[in-house]
């Protein structure tokens, strides 16, 4: 348990260094807000906060299906409410590496998600305000009920979106 505890503590230092580095690139900064629907049926409000050194900080939040583990080897999906912090480094216009961390109030019995998972992503605007954006990864995830449990997340995503 004390392993785990240092790895996410570790993690969290991590994030928080690619945060800082974003923070203090002397470049002009960019931002946008869009609403966006995923796979799970999923709607989220979205803020992205943009570096010219192509480094980003997204926050969102919205509701909708979320995957988690009850149990080894056991995969289920509920409908929640979510918050998700993802420093993002673009290699180009399209293309990103990024961190997703994310915390999930499951409905019904409120049970809590959270989860850290790097991901791969390409995103492509149609024009001035619609994108869509799909991205993979896998990474770790915890549960907590049942007694708090610790899982592999896997990640496969689709959104498409309107940037206002």
């Amino acid at each position: 348990h004390d392993s785990i505890t240092t790895s996410m503590k570790k993690l969290l230092v991590s994030v928080f260094a690619i945060v800082t580095f974003a923070l203090s690139a002397n470049a002009q900064e960019h931002s946008t807000h869009s609403f966006s629907l995923r796979t799970l049926y999923g709607l989220e409000y979205s803020y992205e906060y943009k570096w010219d050194s192509g480094m980003a900080l997204i926050g969102r939040v919205g509701a909708g299906g979320e995957v988690y583990s009850p149990s080894k080897n056991n995969y289920s999906l509920n409908s929640g409410f979510n918050l998700t912090i993802e420093p993002r480094y673009y290699l180009n216009e399209l293309d990103f590496f990024s961190l997703k961390t994310t915390g999930a109030i499951l409905i019904p019995n409120t049970p809590f998600k959270a989860s850290l998972v790097p991901v791969y992503g390409i995103k492509r605007d149609f024009d001035k305000h619609w994108f869509c954006e799909f991205t993979i990864g896998g990474g770790i995830g915890y549960y907590s009920g049942n007694y708090g449990r610790h899982y592999f997340e896997p990640h496969l995503q689709f959104r498409i979106g309107f940037q206002l």
